[in-house]
């Protein structure tokens, strides 16, 4: 018994290492009216953000805002384009986003299944690589450390009052 309370007590305290080796790489912000929302920022100050403007099914979005990059011409309507995303040292996959000039969006109220996939191999990945297609300009590429992005997406969700896609 003695011995199975001691087993107990080093299997916790590892745990607690390990999670203190690893903290999460997500902020979180929270304003009035249930806007909420967790980020990462790249080391050129780009950003990866999912964020909830209004609680309600479905509000959840994701968004990527390159520090350095125009991604289209000013519009009021997004462009279609590829972003190449490869989780961890898994093959690359690529999803089309909406572009506006300063940012891509995946919204989770579109019938587009986009941000349920990249939230689906978000959850678990410690770090993701995206090549963004620009409609003007070069291919702009970014580095992100999405460490702890399981525990970020459940509250960014559980805030907005939604459910996380399966």
């Amino acid at each position: 018994m003695r011995y199975g309370v001691l087993a107990l007590v080093l299997a916790a305290t590892s745990g607690a290492v390990v999670a203190q080796d690893q903290p999460s790489a997500w902020g979180f912000f929270e304003a009035e009216g249930g806007r909420n929302g967790a980020s990462v920022r790249s080391a050129d100050g780009s950003q990866l953000v999912l964020k909830c403007d209004k609680p309600g099914r479905r509000e959840v979005h994701g968004l990527i805002l390159p520090a350095n990059a125009k991604l289209s011409a000013p519009t009021t309507r997004p462009v279609s384009r590829g972003i190449t995303f490869r989780f961890d040292e898994e093959s690359p996959k690529t999803e089309n986003w909406g572009f506006f000039e300063t940012y891509a969006i995946a919204q989770g109220k579109t019938t587009d299944r986009a941000l349920a996939r990249f939230v689906n191999e978000l959850r678990g990945a410690s770090k993701v690589n995206m090549r963004l297609d620009p409609a003007i300009g070069t291919e702009v590429e970014l580095d992100f450390d999405v460490t702890g992005a399981t525990e970020a997406i459940a509250k960014v969700y559980e805030l907005c009052q939604d459910t996380p896609p399966t």
